[in-house]
């Protein structure tokens, strides 16, 4: 027999080899039996009929394979013991990401209803001539169906789903059966006849009063199943559970802090638990407790897998119970369905943070299209998103987050680290994500509040290529650290001071080891000056944006646009000093040059006013300020909006000089409104927001209303105290504000 060919057939037609071998090998006997009988002899007994007699495996329920304990499914399986009760209407779909604990959770529900039913049939639904040979099995040997009968469908001849579902309508009543069909991953293919769709139930699975069914799948697509099936969407284990598995594995290892530690790594996912457990409880294990495989999983999660799954007990083993492969048979489903593009997908996203939402803006990207030129297309295919979603490999992110999709933090570590791996997929996969990531950030505005989640996404998928970048191109190394300015910009404008220092210092290492990387380095550093700034570490801040700035003047020249940022914001520190003859020569030069460069309205240049005249106001030029404010207030709201940041910061300085003109009336009014707009644009704790309501407070003292003015002064003192340190320069400033509005008279209005 020529296996290589028999091979090739098989690989065409999508059957098991050794199905294929079997038919192969029953056509050529018959044929070769034929061709030496003499006339007149009995014709052989076809023999497609022992597929039959002879069923490839037991539908027996292999019970065997059931934990002691099933922890975490208690409510899920009483559902569905309620559910199967026969006559019930819906055939019951147990789906979901593989590894999840679908095959389990249908075992339970079989050692459950055995005293139920007159019987339990386990049929394996992986491939559609294996369900095909245990089904036609089943009608022969358990429903009595005529041997004749049998034999004409597997030949073709006789609708095989039919000659099934009609034996068991013609069983007596009240002798209910259960079905239970098993990893049934392709449901399209294997459980429905030709021309027909699953959910329209004429195909394997249907709605019968004499027998009950249920399936599991990795197909969680309502559209899939239909009406006629009740789908349960089975997830991960929650933490409880999850250490409870854990240490019925190991009962030597009372750590329950650390089992629920392995647990969260491992997201909770029954199969890669079960096998950590049993790898951690073999007396031949490296790592003998939670704490030491925690360590390995975090040190080297590819080796730590492959080495429990390659022990002597699991050599065998189905693929399907083997963490590293398990989830690759998804995508192998998805590839034998014509989804060409879901592989590809899932390896770039596997890039990215896993368990992190990836966002519509970084899904929906236009990228160009290789080998046509000036032509883009999304990022991701739709279709491939569809399948990989479907197989649940990927969630959409729930209402409360971003608008996207993730993939499992641990499906997503398995495939970025399946080996062997094709040096250039993986390049591939980790360029696309980049360039994902590039276009996402262009589109978005790291100054404006409402991007800030999505945002903070981007740091999450930043900080994951950061960590996988040394294998790539030192190009693309630098294209990965020319986005850490704006994230370590958007983290300082949201008041992340911390999160933005830790990626600045880590984008600087990585610069540093690329060479070349110079204006990369000194634009974290700008931003790395301006967080000085805002601790109130203003000499520190001054000495920084001073190096900055003679290095960008190097590299960039004077006149450039983030040359004349610098320049600004040093300007900015020396009015925190009180050197506002220093900072307003600096102010007026950098005006002037931006008008020129720039234009009078775009943005830098309001910005720029808008420092401006806060100098000129705090240096007691009162007039000049108040030219200067309402020209660029007016010129901000009408091209960013009243509620941009920027605008509010001009409309804020707008009410301090009022208030410093002595008009208390107009600046408690405009205090009032502002602080609305800031409450709701940047949240109450920001800390333009906290400032605002300091002025604010500091107006109805200087107005004689003390309980107002001590009620809104011991809010901005314990939010600064909390958020800045008690010797900040702001908290400090509230601090002494809030000392003197107690030392007024007790009268006063409420303000």
């Amino acid at each position: 027999m020529d296996w290589d060919a028999i091979g090739a057939i098989a690989s065409i037609v999508g059957i098991p080899v050794a199905v294929a071998a079997g038919f192969i090998q029953i056509r050529t006997q018959s044929q070769g039996q034929g061709a030496g009988k003499p006339a007149g002899a009995p014709p052989e007994k076809d023999q497609s009929v022992h597929m039959a007699e002879s069923p490839v495996a037991s539908i027996q329920p292999p019970l065997g394979r059931l934990p002691t304990h099933l922890h975490g499914r208690a409510e899920i399986l009483d559902h569905l013991g309620r559910a199967i009760t026969p006559g019930s209407g819906r055939i019951q779909v147990i789906a979901g990401l593989g590894g999840v604990g679908k095959t389990t959770l249908a075992l339970k529900l079989a050692e459950d209803s055995r005293n139920r039913f007159a019987a339990v049939w386990w049929v394996n639904g992986a491939d559609r001539v294996t369900l095909m040979t245990s089904m036609l099995g089943i009608a022969q040997h358990e429903l009595n169906v005529p041997e004749p009968a049998v034999r004409e469908a597997m030949s073709g001849r006789r609708n095989a789903a039919d000659l099934f579902w009609n034996a068991i309508e013609q069983t007596a009543a009240g002798s209910g059966r259960l079905l239970i069909i098993d990893n049934a991953d392709d449901p399209q293919s294997v459980l429905a006849v030709t021309g027909d769709q699953v959910a329209d139930g004429t195909g394997w699975i249907r709605v019968s009063r004499n027998c009950s069914i249920v399936v599991t799948s990795r197909d969680r697509a309502p559209t899939t199943w239909g009406r006629l099936c009740e789908l349960h969407l089975l997830g991960p284990l929650s933490p409880a559970a999850a250490a409870d598995l854990l240490m019925d594995f190991v009962p030597g290892d009372s750590d329950r802090a650390a089992a629920l530690a392995v647990g969260h790594r491992l997201n909770g996912l029954p199969l890669a638990l079960h096998l950590a457990g049993i790898h951690i409880g073999a007396k031949s294990s490296r790592h003998r407790t939670f704490n030491a495989y925690l360590d390995a999983l975090n040190n080297d999660f590819a080796s730590t897998m492959r080495e429990q799954s390659i022990s002597p007990a699991r050599q065998r083993a189905d693929e399907r119970q083997m963490i590293t492969r398990t989830w690759e048979l998804s995508l192998i489903t998805l590839s034998d369905q014509g989804n060409e593009h879901a592989r590809a997908v899932a390896g770039t996203l596997a890039e990215l943070a896993g368990g992190q939402v990836v966002p519509m803006e970084m899904l929906c990207a236009e990228l160009p299209t290789k080998g046509r030129r000036g032509q883009r297309a999304p990022a991701v295919d739709a279709t491939a998103l569809e399948g990989l979603d479907r197989m649940g490999l990927i969630d959409w992110a729930s209402p409360s987050e971003p608008r996207g999709i993730r993939m499992h933090d641990l499906v997503a570590t398995t495939i970025r680290q399946q080996t062997p791996a094709p040096r250039r997929r993986s390049r591939s996969s980790w360029n696309t994500a980049l360039r994902m990531l590039t276009a996402a950030a262009k589109a978005l505005d790291f100054r404006l509040p409402s991007h800030w989640p999505v945002w903070r996404l981007l740091v999450a998928h930043f900080e994951a290529l950061l960590s996988t970048s040394a294998r790539q191109p030192k190009h693309d190394q630098r294209r990965l650290l020319e986005l850490a300015p704006p994230l370590v910009a958007m983290l300082r404008l949201s008041n992340a001071w911390q999160e933005a220092e830790r990626l600045g210092e880590a984008a600087i290492s990585a610069a540093g080891k690329l060479g070349r990387s110079e204006a990369i380095v000194v634009g974290v550093q700008h931003n790395l000056a301006t967080i000085l700034q805002c601790r109130g570490l203003y000499p520190e801040s001054e000495r920084l944006l001073r190096d900055v700035l003679r290095k960008r003047e190097r590299i960039l020249g004077r006149h450039h646009r983030e040359t004349a940022h610098t320049r600004g914001n040093l300007a900015i520190v020396l009015t925190l000093q009180g050197r506002h003859g220093e900072a307003l020569s600096i102010m007026k030069r950098d005006l002037r040059a931006r008008v020129r460069l720039l234009g009078p309205e775009h943005p830098d240049t309001l910005r720029s006013g808008l420092n401006l005249a806060d100098t000129l106001r705090e240096s007691g030029d009162l007039d000049a300020a108040e030219q200067i404010m309402r020209d660029t207030l007016m010129a901000q709201e009408r091209i960013l909006g009243s509620t941009y940041p920027d605008t509010l910061v001009s409309r804020h300085n707008v009410a301090r000089l009022l208030h410093m003109r002595g008009d208390f009336a107009a600046a408690a009014a405009a205090y009032r409104d502002v602080q609305r707009s800031m409450e709701e644009v940047l949240g109450v704790s920001h800390e333009d927001t906290l400032g605002n309501l300091h002025h604010w407070g500091v107006l109805l003292s200087d107005q004689g209303q003390r309980a107002a003015a001590v009620h809104l002064l011991e809010q901005v003192l314990d939010s600064r105290r909390q958020a800045l340190g008690p010797d900040h320069p702001d908290t400090q400033e509230t601090a002494k504000a809030l000392l003197a509005a107690k030392d007024l008279p007790s009268c006063g209005g409420t303000g």
